[in-house]
């Protein structure tokens, strides 16, 4: 790419066209050769990246990619009676110290933000 810059700093765009044409080249090879390594990840087994299959099919995040089809709801877990009775406890737990008003201002307006509005 160096060598068809300086062909065509000099006016001669003619003797440009296989240095770009080489560049070019080099960059196809280098993405084939990429995208064959990449390709190789898919097989079973830890890949050459150290991953198992299962976390290819995760975003960053460590969500399912959304890559066959919609969404179902098939992986989120509904909360059992524990759980409500636990979010329960705390939404009292806020409320009580939302109506201390010896609390200070700062903890008042947090709680506040805390709290759904309905």
């Amino acid at each position: 790419m160096g060598q068809a810059r300086d062909a065509l700093g000099e006016g001669q765009a003619g003797s440009a066209i296989g240095p770009q044409g080489d560049a070019l080249d080099a960059l196809r090879r280098g993405a084939q050769q990429m995208a064959e390594q990449m390709m190789g990840q898919g097989q079973p087994g830890p890949g050459p990246g150290g991953q198992a299959p299962s976390a290819m099919n995760e975003d960053p995040l460590g969500r399912m990619r959304r890559t066959e089809g919609p969404d179902l709801g098939n992986s989120v877990r509904v909360p059992d009676e524990i759980d409500v009775q636990r979010a329960r406890q705390i939404l009292e737990e806020l409320r009580r110290r939302l109506g201390e008003p010896l609390r200070p201002q700062l903890e008042l307006d947090y709680l506040e933000r805390l709290l759904p509005r309905n």
